[in-house]
């Protein structure tokens, strides 16, 4: 009879929860979400939420899915903003379509500024399907994201900045799909060599940007090595190639549903026609690209390179030497391999050029202020090797 008893308070309990699923009120992406005690709103630059179901007054879920159907990188994005009448702690499940749970999540109280959650806060499944974590509010709005929000608007305060350090002005290369200006520093165009430098191509991956940030302000900064190198080179700094997946909260697209590091050589998209069109008016004026770096991120800290057979030879793997003694707290490793049909873009420039070409690739969760510092001694050691050569 026990026995009985014990089975029907669990039949009964299955039969409640999955009633409380039923009937648990739901709001499409892009409305905000209310329970009783705070909102899920995902209506701002970068933002992904997917459908929000209210689970209790204090308990969302989150399906997380990806721009397009079929198969797509394991990048996936969200980013959202909670906001209460009062204190509270809000818990927050996310349920991920097409992805693991890859981003240990960040808040922030303005935007701007942000920290990791604490471990103590975050679970997820042994599938990395779900994710679940609880945030603290305190009747103030708190931004969530799967990384930093650097959106266009970050971009345009940072253009602003670097244009003035390098006293040259950032100028506009063309437009995206959706009709936003992608922007270049370029210096020195009289010069016919050229250092080549795409970031941001694939959204989320926000770390390869604070590299690029660095790395660019050194070799446009006032050093006296960076000012010997802005003598002799060409550098086109690109910062943001694909800002309408970022403004989109895309885990890997443009607008035009197309991941750009798959598009080098088709050039089927404005922004990667944008590329093209930049690459043959090098060639017309018969400039030579003597290297390329691609920014992203992914899991750790490693620069992607094909055979060192270039010119000069063995390029990537000494200037990384040359770099290593000089950077600590950032290890990073360097893994070539050949050439492949893919129509990325270090490949792409490889093939059209055989000159040294790399993605540079800084760890999802990389301290932002290490990985900067790491940049810089990059950047610095690639300035000075690239002046001792006699192409």
């Amino acid at each position: 009879m026990l026995q009985s008893f014990r089975f029907l308070n669990v039949c009964a309990v299955a039969l409640l929860i999955a009633s409380c699923a039923i009937n648990a009120p739901t709001f499409p992406a892009g409305e905000v979400c209310e329970t009783p005690s705070f909102s899920v709103i995902d209506s701002f630059s970068g933002a992904r939420r997917g459908t929000c179901t209210v689970l209790s007054d204090d308990h969302v879920r989150l399906d997380i899915l990806p721009e397009s159907s079929g198969k797509i990188n394991d990048s996936p994005w969200y980013a959202f903003k909670l906001s209460s009448n009062s204190p509270m702690t809000a818990k927050i499940s996310l349920r991920y379509h097409g992805g693991h749970h890859r981003y240990w999540p960040k808040v922030s109280n303005d935007g701007l500024r942000w920290t990791r959650l604490g471990s103590q806060h975050v679970v997820s499944s042994a599938n990395g399907r779900r994710a679940e974590f609880d945030v603290d509010l305190t009747g103030e709005p708190v931004w969530v994201a799967a990384q930093e929000l650097i959106t266009p608007t970050i971009y345009e305060a940072w253009y602003r900045k670097t244009a003035k350090l390098a006293d040259m002005p950032v100028m506009v290369l063309g437009d995206s799909t959706a009709g936003l200006p992608i922007h270049v520093f370029d210096n020195n165009a009289a010069s016919k060599e050229v250092l080549f430098l795409v970031g941001r191509q694939h959204p989320p991956e926000v770390s390869g940007a604070f590299a690029f940030f660095a790395f660019t302000e050194t070799v446009l900064g006032d050093s006296d090595l960076a000012q010997r190198f802005r003598d002799r080179f060409r550098i086109i700094a690109i910062p943001l190639l694909n800002p309408d997946g970022v403004i989109g909260g895309n885990w890997r697209n443009n607008l035009g549903g197309v991941d750009l590091n798959r598009d080098w050589g088709l050039f089927t998209q404005p922004e990667t026609q944008l590329m093209a069109e930049l690459l043959e008016n090098l060639d017309k004026g018969d400039s030579k690209i003597r290297m390329f770096l691609d920014f992203h991120s992914t899991k750790e800290n490693v620069f992607y390179a094909l055979p060192d057979v270039t010119h000069p030879p063995d390029f990537i793997a000494t200037w990384l030497e040359a770099a290593r003694p000089r950077i600590t707290g950032y290890p990073f490793e360097l893994t070539q391999g050949p050439a492949t049909s893919m129509a990325i873009a270090k490949n792409y420039i490889y093939e059209r050029y055989g000159i040294p070409a790399a993605t540079f690739e800084v760890g999802d969760e990389t301290d932002r202020g290490i990985a900067r510092a790491a940049a810089k001694v990059f950047a610095e050691e690639l300035m000075q090797l690239m002046l001792d050569q006699e192409y």
